[in-house]
Parts: C-alpha cells; structure tokens; sequence
C-alpha cells in the first residue's frame, strides 16, 4: 500500500523519478522528456555540467526546438509524390 502524495506537483516528481531509474537505459527517457515538455531545460543542464568534465562534449550544441522532431527521410518525402507533387514537406531546421 502506498501513501498518498501531498500534491500533484510531488507525484509528478516521484513518476518522473522512478521512469528514469526504471528505464534510464532502455532509450525511455528521451521521449519521457518531449513528452513532458522538459527536454530542452533537462538536456541543456546536462551538456553544460558535462563539458566541463569531457572534452566530447565541447563542441556540443545545445537542443532547441529542432530537436524535438526528426528528420523525414528523403526517400519517403520522394516516395509521397502524387502528380509530381510531395505530399510530405520536411521538419522545420532540416
């Protein structure tokens, strides 16, 4: 039986904290953070304390909204084609 939480603010916090103990290295935890609204702000801290340790991380880039989406590839937007005309048009940034 668990106890109750004292808010929703405080079950967020504790849902968020078991998913990324839970599946940290199952590939979860990216799309934890889109869907949350919090991957920019989480991945963003991250690299900064980072690139101070790893030289790996000097040249890194910080995620922007461009990042929450991925590219089409090519070859679909090409295969989309009706008439000549695409019916897929690439993510902004790509």
């Amino acid at each position: 039986l668990w106890p109750a939480f004292g808010s929703q603010a405080e079950a967020r916090h504790a849902l968020r904290w078991e998913r990324r103990l839970e599946f940290g290295m199952e590939g979860y935890r990216y799309f934890d953070l889109l869907r949350w609204g919090i991957a920019e702000q989480v991945l963003n801290a991250y690299v900064n304390v980072e690139k101070g340790k790893l030289a790996c991380y000097a040249g890194a880039e910080p995620f922007t909204e461009k990042n929450k989406l991925f590219p089409i590839p090519a070859v679909e937007i090409e295969l989309s084609k009706i008439d000549g005309v695409a019916q897929l048009q690439q993510n902004p940034g790509y």
